[in-house]
């Protein structure tokens, strides 16, 4: 029968999508580097050719490569503040960009044009000085942002200062209003160069659950901010990767050279 299969190593699959520092490459694995649920990956190989024509006809007699795109994109569906960094185009892959956790609740009312407010424990390294947090009035739209310019903790209390950043006119935080730690990401200032990273993708072929990777050794994220507050469908950040040829100088050349991406298929 014409056009039956020789094999059962169909694609019909998700995959995981690693991202972190190029020096890691071989160490990237799903808990510490996985942007989480990711859809629709596709990574494709785009060469062109400059052609030499002849005749009448220009039947083309001779081709040389002179072009290897390549580019892998895959939407991003989980607003973490790791994701959204390499959204901005920045190296999220350190500590500093781990997801905060934890909510303290004021011990009193905020009131408009407040400067500090006070939270059960001692909660001076959580907040330390120029840390940005939010207040927020319950689960309201009610929210605050603001920098800490002093904290202390005292008999079981914490008191956050935020001088420069005071509570707007009119507006009044009640009692057990809700206070986190945020973190700053600024876009379009003007920042020339990307950080390089790497990424790894792995998925899994449906027969045998035999796995199918995909290795980036040098990478930018050069596309994938988009924050869309949608009633009807959930958003994603749409990521773009650009794979870059390794120099000399960069951790893998020395097992792949110059190659762009590295696929290890069985």
């Amino acid at each position: 029968m014409p056009g039956t299969a020789k094999t059962s190593q169909f694609l019909l699959s998700t995959a995981t999508v690693m991202i972190g520092p190029q020096a890691d490459l071989l160490s990237l694995n799903p808990a510490q580097h996985s942007v989480g649920l990711a859809k629709n990956f596709q990574m494709s190989f785009d060469p062109t050719y400059t052609e030499l024509t002849q005749g009448i006809t220009n039947t083309v007699v001779m081709s040389v490569r002179t072009s290897e795109a390549i580019r892998a994109s895959f939407e991003v569906y989980e607003y973490t503040l790791r994701n959204l960094g390499y959204a901005a185009g920045l190296d999220a892959s350190g500590i500093s960009f781990n997801s905060q956790s934890g909510l303290n609740l004021t011990l009193a009312n905020v009131a408009a044009g407040a400067t500090t407010l006070t939270v059960t424990g001692d909660q001076t390294a959580v907040y330390p000085v120029g840390t940005y947090f939010f207040i927020q009035a319950g689960t309201d739209d009610q929210v605050h942002i603001a920098k800490v310019s002093a904290v202390s903790f005292a008999t079981t209390i914490t008191t956050i200062t935020f001088v420069g950043f005071a509570t707007p006119t009119g507006t009044t935080f009640p009692i057990g209003s809700r206070v986190g730690v945020v973190k700053k990401i600024e876009m379009g200032s003007g920042v020339l160069f990307q950080p390089e990273l790497a990424a790894k993708i792995v998925g899994i072929l449906p027969k045998n659950n035999e796995p199918f990777t995909i290795l980036l050794p040098k990478v930018k994220v050069t596309r994938g901010m988009n924050v869309a507050f949608d009633s009807a469908n959930f958003t994603n950040l749409p990521f773009e990767l650009t794979p870059y040829s390794q120099t000399t100088s960069d951790p893998y050349y020395g097992e792949f050279g110059g190659a762009s991406a590295v696929l290890f298929p069985r």
